[in-house]
């Protein structure tokens, strides 16, 4: 739950990407982040609240989001659910498909198109198949696994891609090394008052551009953002220390009482005492 930034993925021992089949209890939120993998998550029970670059979703059972590289992204669960979890690398597709970067993913699982519904269905298939066969690691597994990852890859490049301009992946590569910037400084300094003024400064922005800025790349401003790194940092605390609440608000920069409890409450979907005993 600590990772946010630009994300390091680590691999898998025999496999060139992250596959997982991921049980989480709830009370889940993972902070706004981005890595330069492309990134797929198949729910197969549960639900799980997602923000991809602004747009929000809410996935459930047998639904799946593919997530593109650099893209901004967050995550929250708030009643347990079980997925399956499948980061590639851009850099490792890159080898097959050198212009992997001039395409980006859309998926519409609403689609009506029952020749849309067949390519997912397939998609969903072939990641059951991907998440079985490296669970069991019969001889030869690796080639099988990468067998069906080239399959989910190549349905996604000819029925769920399109090209994007070269002139708005600069500009997003410069946005996304501010956000980066920006996120780094925060991660240093989130138990201090982080004004906006100097915020702005160490990226080389006015007060009122830095504030457009931001809230157009995350889609909230910077002031709940810093308070969402304390609100991830205390709740570790509070399920890993004996602690009073106060202290660990203190520990983390919280220090209006008040917007903390408002705030937890409103992630969390409880108080900190009940998330203590839950």
């Amino acid at each position: 739950m600590e990772e946010y930034r630009h994300e390091f993925i680590d691999k898998n021992e025999m496999l060139d990407l992250h596959l997982d089949f991921f049980i989480d209890p709830g009370q889940t939120v993972i902070n706004k982040h981005f890595h330069d993998w492309i990134e797929i998550v198949y729910l197969i029970h549960g639900d799980l609240e997602i923000q991809v670059n602004n747009r929000s979703m809410k996935l459930r059972e047998n639904d799946f989001v593919v997530i593109n590289p650099m893209s901004i992204h967050s995550t929250r669960c708030m009643n347990g659910n079980t997925a399956i979890l499948l980061q590639i690398p851009t850099s490792f597709l890159e080898k097959f498909m050198p212009d992997i970067r001039d395409f980006s993913f859309a998926v519409d699982l609403e689609s009506k198109d029952p020749r849309v519904q067949t390519k997912l269905a397939n998609i969903r298939s072939t990641l059951q198949d991907l998440w079985i066969n490296y669970q069991f690691q019969a001889e030869g597994y690796v080639f099988r696994c990468y067998s069906l990852i080239f399959e989910v890859i190549y349905i996604l490049i000819h029925s769920f891609s399109y090209k994007v301009d070269r002139k708005e992946q600069q500009k997003n590569q410069k946005n996304l090394e501010r956000i980066q910037e920006i996120m780094e400084y925060v991660e240093s300094h989130y138990t201090e008052q982080i004004s906006i003024a100097e915020i702005a400064g160490k990226v080389g922005l006015n007060e009122i551009y830095f504030s457009r800025f931001f809230k157009a790349n995350m889609g909230m401003t910077f002031l709940e953002y810093l308070n969402m790194v304390r609100l991830e940092k205390i709740y570790v605390d509070l399920l890993n220390t004996n602690m009073p609440v106060k202290d660990i608000q203190i520990k983390h920069g919280f220090y209006n009482d008040k917007v903390f409890r408002r705030m937890f409450r409103e992630v969390y979907g409880c108080t900190p005492r009940e998330a203590r005993t839950q």
